[in-house]
């Protein structure tokens, strides 16, 4: 039977966000499904909340903890990622919120592609400066507004890739037009929480694997193409060269990204005749300043079904670079340097870098849902070398089939 970690004093971290109600009781559930996270845990909050008058009403959270395990901890880096997660939500979404209202963009009309943020801690130590076991994130439970997380062996089909576009280029050109706008807010307060992250830093162990069990993979995908082989190989080396490199301040396409925006980390609502129609964004621990071209790039290839890719691709590069410009002139942002020739530059100088990212989601996205019974169990070294054989290998095949098509490899 699986334990989960245990959350202590959780009144001080949720009641200043109730408005003068309090905290009764609560229970927890696991939230998180083998496969679908790799590294912190998620746990569903009951609450039964209490008004001042004694009338109790029952509500639902999401909570967001570190791993206990400490395999998990050095591979996810908590002392990092649990603080980027919440400056999304303590500095940067308060910041861009600002900025809209400013601009007389109407709250109905606002970015809403963030969760609600009901509070969190770094520890149970008044002041601490480092991350420890007790940390916690609060999210409100977005099931209870209707919003279905998504499957990550279901690609998006049209409808929902181009929505999940146009959010995450809202996204971006919000972020760049607060630097554009608010020079000294940007580099003062939000700035520095968004550093560069190499997610294989601590584990260096995980990262030979990978690198070794994929390049047999394609192997296996291409029929042994050597040239194709030597290529993969080189962007792996590239790739984790970004991520230790520091970023290229001087990029006007820099903003803040997610750095993980693939179908897992994307929650739809949808209207009555079951169309999207809304979407929220999750799960920011690997945010980051640089191109907006790395999430753009890794969404598509990992996450939108092989047909439509092939047949929209220029349609989706059009609907996000549409939704990009609307955004900067709705907060009155400059968009001279944004044209799409100036877009597509960018995106032919950066898109490369983000094949060989693809290529290692795979594995993942693909993973066996039987491969373990609970999140503790999962170890990413089974993932890793979990193949799934034919389907990661024809997925494999259609991610470099497309790259070389639409010149990106």
């Amino acid at each position: 039977m699986e334990i989960l970690p245990e959350i202590q004093e959780l009144s001080q971290v949720i009641e200043p966000s109730l408005r003068g109600d309090s905290l009764f009781r609560y229970d927890v559930t696991n939230l998180t499904q083998p496969g679908d996270n790799y590294g912190s845990v998620l746990i569903s909050i009951r609450a039964h909340l209490q008004r001042p008058g004694g009338e109790l009403y029952f509500k639902r959270f999401v909570a967001k903890v570190p791993p206990t395990d400490e395999k998990y901890w050095r591979f996810i880096q908590p002392e990092r990622t649990c603080l980027v997660e919440n400056a999304i939500y303590k500095i940067l979404a308060p910041a861009l919120t600002v900025l809209q209202y400013e601009a007389g963009i109407p709250k109905d009309k606002h970015f809403d592609g963030f969760a609600d943020f009901l509070g969190s801690r770094i520890s149970l130590v008044p002041n601490a400066k480092a991350v420890d076991k007790d940390a916690i994130l609060i999210l409100e439970d977005l099931r209870d507004s209707n919003y279905i997380p998504s499957q990550r062996m279901n690609p998006f089909d049209l409808p929902h890739a181009e929505l999940a576009l146009k959010y995450m280029a809202q996204f971006h050109a919000l972020s760049i037009s607060l630097r554009l706008k608010k020079p000294e807010i940007f580099e003062k307060e939000v700035r520095p929480s968004f550093g560069k992250f190499d997610w294989h830093a601590a584990a260096p162990e995980s990262k030979a694997t990978m690198i070794a069990e994929t390049l047999q993979d394609i192997r296996e995908a291409t029929n042994n193409d050597e040239l194709m082989v030597e290529r993969i190989e080189q962007l792996s080396s590239e790739f984790f060269s970004f991520l230790a490199a520091p970023t290229n301040e001087n990029n006007p396409f820099n903003s803040i990204i997610h750095s993980d925006f693939w179908a897992m980390n994307l929650m739809f609502r949808h209207d009555s005749f079951g169309e999207p129609a809304k979407l929220k964004i999750i799960d920011f621990q690997t945010a980051q300043y640089d191109s907006i071209i790395h999430d753009l790039i890794s969404f598509l290839l990992t996450s939108i079904s092989t047909n439509v890719l092939e047949d929209k691709y220029q349609q989706l590069l059009h609907v996000y670079h549409d939704s990009f410009i609307c955004t900067l002139i709705a907060v009155g942002a400059n968009t001279s340097a944004y044209s799409f020739e100036a877009f597509l530059t960018e995106l032919s100088r950066i898109a490369y870098i983000q094949v060989p990212h693809a290529i290692f989601m795979t594995r993942f996205i693909l993973a066996d849902d039987t491969t373990s019974t609970s999140q503790q169990d999962l170890d990413l070294s089974q993932i890793l070398k979990n193949t799934n054989s034919k389907h990661v290998h024809w997925k494999l095949a259609e991610i470099l089939r497309l790259a070389q098509k639409f010149n990106i490899l």
